[in-house]
């Protein structure tokens, strides 16, 4: 039996012209971050990806002041007092990421995410996703770690919806996602089984839901920290940045020793973070241009700007 290429099954989805919008299109649609509402996109962060400097600010709107107003009068020369809208700005980042995949290293991608071999589809979007998520947990990491007061100590009781409520009044809105660990997930669901919704195959299909609240399911914060998080917290863009070739399939007769072989390699850029903290890139004054993970979850490379209030996430401390 003849052995399947990486060029047969690209092919058989009707080659990488066809492939790589298919590629954006299931990223969309499998994305936890934007599908919940932790993350929202919009003009500002969508013109990340239209090149130039991987860093840039953005604008957000600070509160306006409530307490000023004035009341009406029938004497014409009256004139009442404005105030106006102020703003300000928080530097943002693009990730411009690429990741390749060999013949076999694909062929086993596609054994494990669909045994009938036909999501290329679906096994490289969902890799991006995943990706995306990484990042995005990373800079809530290292955005907690910035600021002490985006943290809330919930005491030595276990985690609980009312420990959300209390929360809550920290943040201009609702918590409508939770940051849960599998074990404090296991606890809620003892508690109360029936405020656990599972995920449905027609809506919302990449998270469940607790109490109405979305849950995104991560090791990230350990057993002992909860993150809530309201919709709109994240600024969330992904494209590919002009001059940027999305997808493209290598053969290469050198590969293997000789014996040939294939790639297929993919790029995105990407921009995730809380929407008002500001991107710094450096750890103990030293400029991190390419940062991993970890680094992206350091305290240094974070700082934030504006209103407490505007930052749309908070971290609780609980029993373990």
């Amino acid at each position: 039996m003849s052995q399947t290429r990486l060029l047969d099954l690209l092919n058989a989805q009707g080659g990488v012209g066809v492939l790589s919008p298919l590629v954006a299109q299931k990223f969309a649609t499998f994305n936890a971050l934007t599908t919940s509402g932790i993350a929202v996109g919009g003009p500002e962060a969508d013109l990340l990806m239209t090149g130039g400097s991987q860093d840039q600010g953005l604008a957000y709107i600070n509160k306006v002041d409530t307490t000023e107003f004035n009341h009406s009068s029938d004497d014409y020369e009256q004139k009442g007092k404005t105030g106006k809208i102020t703003s300000g700005r928080y530097n943002a980042h693009r990730f411009d990421l690429n990741w390749g995949w060999t013949h076999t290293d694909l062929l086993k991608m596609i054994t494990k995410f669909d045994i009938n071999g036909h999501l290329l589809s679906t096994a490289i979007p969902t890799y991006w996703n995943e990706v995306a998520e990484n990042f995005a947990v990373a800079s809530v990491k290292g955005s907690l770690a910035a600021d002490a007061d985006l943290t809330v100590d919930g005491g030595a009781l276990p985690f609980s919806v009312e420990m959300i409520i209390d929360a809550e009044v920290e943040l201009d809105g609702p918590a409508e996602n939770l940051f849960v660990s599998k074990r404090t997930l296991a606890k809620l669901k003892k508690a109360n089984a029936a405020a656990y919704v599972g995920p449905k195959s027609d809506v919302n299909i990449h998270f469940a839901k607790y109490a109405d609240y979305n849950l995104i399911v991560t090791e990230a914060f350990g057993d002992d920290v909860t993150v809530i998080a309201s919709n709109g917290a994240l600024v969330f863009s992904t494209g590919v940045v002009p001059g940027e070739i999305a997808m493209e399939y290598k053969r290469d007769a050198d590969a293997g020793n000789g014996g040939g072989g294939e790639v297929l390699r993919t790029r995105r850029s990407i921009v995730t973070q809380v929407q008002g903290m500001s991107y710094v890139g450096e750890i103990d004054g030293v400029a991190i241009e390419k940062p991993t993970l970890a680094q992206l979850a350091n305290a240094d490379m974070w700082t934030r700007k504006g209103d407490l209030s505007l930052i749309g996430i908070r971290a609780i401390k609980h029993a373990a």
